[in-house]
């Protein structure tokens, strides 16, 4: 698992560093974070390209769907995988990101849990985009 590149885009600094530590227990060293949310698609390319991107699902309604939109329209994009619950009365970001056609890894709770976390990077590692996700 360790040749896994990752980034995280949380809102609270706490969140982010406990991702971080989380994906360094699973074996994941490459791991970067991305506090502005509207230049996480430029991260992705960087000269190791990330294969997974961790969203808040608590991030800025307006920011979040151009994020989206960006990622849909990026020659590649990584798995997604959204930490917390859809608030009410704001978007199901996991929920949008599906629709557009971007492949949604998983999406976990606070508190983190360890072993989901563990099993999320598991089917990461070991299996290739669904179909529909194959780049042109």
């Amino acid at each position: 698992m360790n040749r896994l590149t990752v980034l995280i885009h949380q809102q609270h600094p706490f969140h982010q560093i406990t991702l971080h530590q989380a994906c360094n227990a699973q074996g994941i060293f490459r791991v970067r974070l991305v506090n502005d949310l509207l230049t996480a698609p430029l991260s992705l390319q960087a000269p190791s390209p990330a294969d997974l991107l961790i969203l808040d699902q608590a991030m800025p309604a307006r920011s979040g769907k151009v994020l989206l939109e960006r990622l849909r329209l990026a020659p590649a994009t990584p798995a997604l995988l959204f930490v917390g619950k859809p608030q009410a009365k704001r978007p199901d970001f996991a929920r949008l990101a599906r629709e557009r056609g971007l492949w949604v890894l998983d999406e976990l709770t606070w508190p983190l849990s360890a072993p989901a976390l563990s099993q999320a990077l598991r089917r990461l590692n070991g299996i290739t985009r669904p179909l529909a996700q194959q780049p042109a």
